[in-house]
């Protein structure tokens, strides 16, 4: 526990420590809100801010929020010297009774799986991802350890992988449930997610002009897939959070998430570094509102388009527009 206790005064100390450390694209940098602070149990807080180090671009107000939606941070039951559960939690088999799948599972005594722990695992999905955490040595993984059940949630949602590079469908990983990922989002964003965003309903201060001209900058960028590094590589929404970085306006990484920022607008009311979304097509089908550009104004988006292309101008197709944001005013 000591190593963890060090290594949340290091990061939060200096938060570009923190970017080292974690070099995924998302926010996560911001400190413990108050709720976080008075919410979160004091000797869990750093073991959070630790697990979320292992996968780059998961901020770890995401696993306190999984941590609090599953069991209200262990219900009281954690041991803060050891992490150990008592009494354990452990939930109702999953035999298929009305509402629950059917899942067996040989090595429960009942052979059924259930959902185990603080971060509600079940039993074989703990098994198949299951983390040592670093202060436990000399033992084995356990769902009713609360370190250990952190450090495998967070391995979780990184996945196969080995980053978070969209939120939206790590957390449906977790839970496939749009009001789960509502719930979580809505407490991360609470315990200090992404502070000083522009969150659905208000705007920031600043110049949409300004961040178009910062976008222009990157003309003839190539398009890389989880880009986000001026003059080398851009994905849509990375071109988009660095440009109004440069105007000091914190977005959200993905589009999923840029899509709830700001106030909405119609095409008819687009002006200068608004953002306008419009379906991708990925592996395993097309995402609505998956592509994210700036309105540069004159009918003209500036965009990273896809894999092979580069950042350019493109012409405004206004039947193709799904959705517009507006961040600043």
């Amino acid at each position: 526990m000591k190593k963890l206790a060090v290594l949340l005064v290091a990061l939060f100390a200096t938060p570009v420590a923190l970017a080292t450390i974690s070099s995924g694209p998302i926010d996560t940098q911001s400190g413990p809100s108050e709720l976080a602070q008075t919410e979160i149990p004091g000797h869990l807080l750093p073991v959070y801010v630790a697990a979320s180090t292992t996968c780059p671009g998961l901020p770890w107000q995401f696993l306190a929020a999984i941590g609090f939606v599953e069991s209200g941070h262990g219900q009281g039951r954690v041991d803060p010297a050891t992490g150990d559960v008592a009494p354990p939690i452990i939930g109702p088999a999953i035999d298929g009774r009305p509402g629950l799948a059917t899942i067996v599972d040989q090595s429960s005594p009942d052979g059924w799986a259930h959902a185990v722990g603080p971060m509600q695992f079940l039993t074989t999905t703990f098994r198949a991802w299951a983390v040592l955490a670093p202060d436990r040595p000399d033992t084995a993984p356990d769902a009713n350890n609360a370190w250990d059940a952190i450090f495998t949630a967070a391995r979780y949602l990184c996945g196969s992988e080995e980053q978070v590079t969209d939120l939206h469908p790590a957390v449906l990983r977790y839970n496939h449930s749009e009001d789960y990922w509502q719930s979580v989002l809505s407490k991360a964003t609470a315990y200090g997610y992404g502070t000083g965003l522009p969150l659905g309903g208000t705007l920031a201060g600043g110049s949409g002009e300004a961040a178009v001209l910062a976008a222009l900058t990157q003309l003839g960028v190539p398009y890389v897939w989880g880009g986000t590094t001026p003059g080398v590589g851009f994905d849509c929404s990375g071109l988009v959070q660095w440009a109004y970085a440069q105007i000091g306006v914190t977005l959200p990484r993905t589009t999923q998430e840029q899509v709830m920022v700001g106030i909405a607008i119609t095409v008819e009311q687009l002006r200068p570094g608004d953002l306008v979304f419009t379906r991708s097509n990925r592996a395993g089908g097309v995402v609505e509102r998956g592509h994210v550009a700036l309105y540069a104004g004159g009918g003209q988006v500036v965009v990273a388009p896809s894999t092979g292309d580069l950042v350019s101008l493109r012409p405004l197709v206004p039947s193709a527009v799904q959705a517009a944001r507006r961040v600043v005013g």
